[in-house]
């Protein structure tokens, strides 16, 4: 009965993340396109990580963690937020959300990959090479209609930044796997965030002058969705999903997570997906199903 019980929080939980990283993409442009990208981003990341840091400190009294644990979250701050998720961002500026969000799903394509270089037994079937080179002919499908779309240096560069931030990502994602710790998985996202937000707020302040920028209730709003949501909310319910329920399940996100973002961008955003985008996305992630099924 509590098994049954904990499993539907579960499902709930990831339900919540599915919708909930959707719309983020949504919400990421509406703030890259009214306020300075990487100002906008490193204010989310450090708000949320002192919030997560004082509620864990100071009510759930945890223990400061060791010398090595803080350099590991540093490296993978660096990577994960200030690479991952600042280049993203930035990225995000030049193309549509849509987009953004179906480049992304070359994530596990990638980390796939890498593991089978980096760990010797982390065999790759043949059902996973196929996947990794249909979630290759799709990006490259979505990339070239998308800069035929709007041909010149903004559709280049926009790709560009966020192909470069998955890439980032996707190494994070295996140095975490490989430097594995004990400490709380909550503390870990908290430092990470706060190293990775530090250096994003350091270059918007010497590249994006942000004491010019005016801001206005639209962008408390946007902010306040995408710390307490987006970061928050979102994050818990992901690593509650992942603590109960097959890995393969919570994985589903990664396919959920594009459709919302192409919708919400075209119902709101009137951005334009069209038949080749489509194909592309379709072909992306059918790749990326294959490889998390048979990895």
């Amino acid at each position: 009965m509590f098994k049954q019980y904990e499993n539907r929080r579960a499902i709930a939980a990831l339900i919540a993340v599915c919708i909930i990283w959707g719309t983020t993409y949504l919400i990421n442009k509406l703030g890259v396109s009214s306020m300075p990208p990487l100002f906008f981003t490193s204010i989310r990341q450090l708000t949320a990580a002192i919030l997560l840091l004082m509620y864990l400190f100071l009510i759930k009294k945890l223990a400061w963690p060791d010398r090595s644990f803080i350099k590991l979250q540093l490296v993978l701050g660096l990577l994960l937020i200030s690479g991952g998720n600042g280049l993203g961002i930035y990225g995000l500026q030049y193309i549509d959300s849509g987009i953004s969000a179906i480049l992304a799903t070359f994530s596990p394509i990638l980390i796939a990959f890498l593991l089978s270089i980096l760990q010797k037994d982390h065999h790759i079937s043949k059902w996973t090479w196929l996947g990794l080179g249909l979630g290759c002919f799709g990006i490259l499908i979505i990339c070239l209609q998308k800069i035929g779309m709007h041909p010149g240096k903004a559709s280049i560069v926009g790709i560009g930044f966020t192909m470069l931030s998955i890439i980032t990502w996707a190494f994070g994602s295996v140095y975490s796997k490989i430097k594995k710790h004990h400490y709380n998985p909550f503390l870990s996202a908290g430092f990470q965030m706060l190293f990775g937000g530090i250096p994003v707020l350091i270059i918007s302040l010497f590249t994006e002058k942000p004491w010019n920028f005016q801001i206005e209730t639209y962008h408390i709003l946007i902010w306040a969705y995408a710390i307490v949501l987006g970061s928050l909310v979102a994050y818990s319910c992901f690593i509650y999903s992942l603590n109960h329920l097959p890995v393969t399940l919570v994985s589903i996100h990664t396919y959920i997570n594009p459709i919302i973002a192409i919708l919400l961008g075209a119902l709101l955003l009137g951005e334009i997906i069209n038949f080749w985008i489509l194909i592309g996305a379709i072909v992306t992630l059918t790749g990326v199903y294959l490889v998390t099924k048979h990895s």
